[in-house]
């Protein structure tokens, strides 16, 4: 039997409506895989170029082995020297005499370490450290002095607290500068007076 459809056609089944119920899924457990290790290492994937931040702390200067360097040198910031240096040096931070340097005259520093040849006087406000590759002729005045086993030093060494052997001696050259130089008539005069 047909229905009294004018066209003819059979209806089409009206869809059902279903009301979702929510279901609760948990989640299995799964055991731990090994992941297959490739026997060949893997390519390097091109990254994009590094932006560099500045360091907290600055970098050492260095002066190279082929430096040759003659006069006085100052500075404000770490120094290594590799190279020649001859004359003084008056600093401000931490001074390195490397293995492959070497300095004729005096240094004036914060921290002096010496791992090459040095002939002159050390002034340290704060140490003086002596490795076991250094060759000093020289005096140290330093409140804090160390020697490592196997270094060469000829010298005395005078600790004093804070620096005050440095500061002192500045001192007394600052007096000698003052102090005009005798010329012969005024030796021989005083040497008769007495």
């Amino acid at each position: 039997m047909m229905n009294a459809n004018s066209s003819g056609r059979v209806p089409a089944p009206e869809p059902a409506v279903t009301r979702a119920e929510p279901s609760v899924t948990r989640p299995e457990p799964r055991e731990p895989r090994a992941e297959p290790r490739s026997p060949l290492p893997r390519a390097a994937e091109p990254r994009a170029p590094e932006t560099r931040v500045p360091d907290a702390a600055p970098r050492a200067s260095v002066l190279g082995p082929t430096l040759r360097f003659r006069g006085e040198l100052s500075a404000q910031e770490d120094l290594i020297i590799q190279g020649s240096v001859e004359g003084s040096i008056t600093h401000t931070q931490s001074l390195t005499v490397g293995t492959d340097g070497s300095m004729k005259g005096d240094i004036r520093a914060r921290v002096i370490v010496i791992d090459g040849k040095v002939e002159g006087d050390l002034y340290a406000t704060e140490s003086v450290n002596i490795r076991a590759t250094a060759k000093v002729k020289g005096n140290v005045f330093a409140p804090r002095v160390g020697i490592t086993e196997g270094a060469f030093f000829q010298g005395q060494i005078e600790m004093q607290p804070s620096g005050a052997a440095v500061q002192e001696h500045s001192a007394r050259l600052r007096q000698a500068a003052l102090v005009p130089p005798l010329e012969g008539a005024a030796v021989d005069q005083m040497l008769s007076a007495s």
